[in-house]
């Protein structure tokens, strides 16, 4: 389990990410690159930071294995 410290301690791309997620539930790398305009860098660490905190999940898309599909699995407070 983790503080609600550490969720406020993280930058503003993974909070934009974790408040994404939580409304669409399940999205792929590329919807998210689509939808929140991030360079790939910036939504990689945000994914990781999140990850991290345990708060998404990450598995391959069901048709297609080299996708990722990322949902929200906890949430911080």
């Amino acid at each position: 389990m983790f503080a609600r410290r550490s969720f406020l301690a993280l930058p503003p791309s993974a909070k934009f990410l974790y408040v994404l997620l939580k409304a669409r539930h399940r999205m792929t790398r590329q919807d998210l690159l689509q939808r929140t305009y991030l360079p790939p860098r910036t939504l990689n660490y945000g994914l990781s930071r999140l990850k991290d905190l345990g708060l998404i999940r990450e598995h391959t898309h069901g048709r297609d294995k080299r996708r990722m599909v990322y949902e929200l699995i906890a949430a911080p407070m």
